[in-house]
C-alpha cells in the first residue's frame, strides 16, 4: 500500500484545520515514509501521534529527490511491494506536483500498487483558485529560464500561447529571485495582461493581489522578496 500525503505549504505550529483526521489515522499505520529529504520527513512524521511505545522516530525514511536515480526508484518500488504500508510525502503542498514523485507513483502503478491520496494544500492549486484567472484551461511551467534573454522570451512565448488559447499559467521562482522576476514580467507582458502574485498561502502572512500589468506598475515595488511564490498570468 502507498498512501500519497500532503503537506503544509509553512512550518506552522499545527496541522488541524489544514489536513483531514483521514491523513492521521493513514499516518498512524506506517511502515515506512518516502520523503524529498529526511529532515523534512521526520519534521512532517512528528506532528502526528502514534500507539506507544512507537514514536515519529521509529518510522524509517527513505529518499526520493531530484538526485535519484532510475535504480533508486525501482529500489523503493520493490520495498513497498514486499509489503507493509508506506508513505509519499513532498517537502511541502501536494506529492507529484512540481515534485519528483510522479515517476514513483507511475512505477508504483505499472506493478499494481494499491495507491491512495487525501485532499491538502497545493500552492499551485491555491494560487489558480484564488487568482480569478480561471481554471478551465490552464498549465504549470514550474521554473522558468534564469538567464535574462531566455526568460523575456519564454515569458513572451507563454503569452502568446495565453491569447492565443484563452488560457491561464503559473510559474514559480526561487524566493530571493522573486523581484527580479516581477521586475521582468512588468517590462515584458503587454498592459493589458493580468498578473496575479500569491505568496505566503495558507498562512497569517498570505499576500494574494490580481491585476493588469499597467495597474501594477502604478504601485510601489510589492514586498515579495525571499517570500514562496506563485506567478498567474492571463493574457
Amino acid at each position: 500500500m502507498l498512501y500519497l500525503f500532503p503537506n503544509l505549504l509553512a512550518d506552522l505550529e499545527s496541522h488541524y484545520g489544514y489536513l483531514p483526521g483521514s491523513v492521521d489515522a493513514a499516518v498512524a499505520q506506517l511502515t515506512g515514509l518516502i520523503a524529498e529529504h529526511e529532515k523534512e520527513g521526520r519534521r512532517f512524521l512528528r506532528r502526528f501521534s502514534f500507539e506507544p511505545p512507537k514514536t515519529f522516530r521509529d518510522i524509517p525514511i527513505r529518499q526520493l529527490n531530484e538526485h535519484s536515480t532510475e535504480s533508486d526508484k525501482k529500489e523503493l518500488v520493490r520495498e513497498i511491494r514486499r509489503g507493509g504500508v508506506w508513505g509519499l510525502v513532498s517537502d511541502c503542498g501536494m506529492p507529484c506536483l512540481a515534485d519528483p514523485g510522479a515517476d514513483l507513483v507511475l512505477m508504483a502503478r505499472e506493478q499494481g500498487i494499491a495507491i491512495q491520496t487525501f485532499a491538502g494544500p497545493s500552492s499551485i492549486l491555491f494560487a489558480l483558485v484564488l487568482s480569478g484567472l480561471g481554471g478551465q484551461h490552464f498549465t504549470f511551467h514550474g521554473y522558468l529560464p534564469k538567464e535574462e534573454p531566455a526568460l523575456i522570451q519564454e515569458l513572451k512565448r507563454i503569452e502568446k500561447i495565453s491569447q492565443r488559447e484563452k488560457s491561464t499559467h503559473l510559474f514559480i521562482e526561487t524566493p530571493y529571485r522573486n523581484v527580479r522576476m516581477l521586475d521582468k514580467i512588468l517590462s515584458s507582458l503587454e498592459e493589458q495582461t493580468w498578473l496575479s502574485i500569491a505568496c505566503d498561502l495558507s498562512t497569517p502572512a498570505q499576500f494574494v493581489q490580481t491585476r493588469r500589468i499597467k495597474d501594477w506598475k502604478m504601485l510601489p515595488l510589492q514586498d515579495i522578496d525571499k517570500r514562496p511564490a506563485v506567478f498567474v498570468i492571463r493574457a
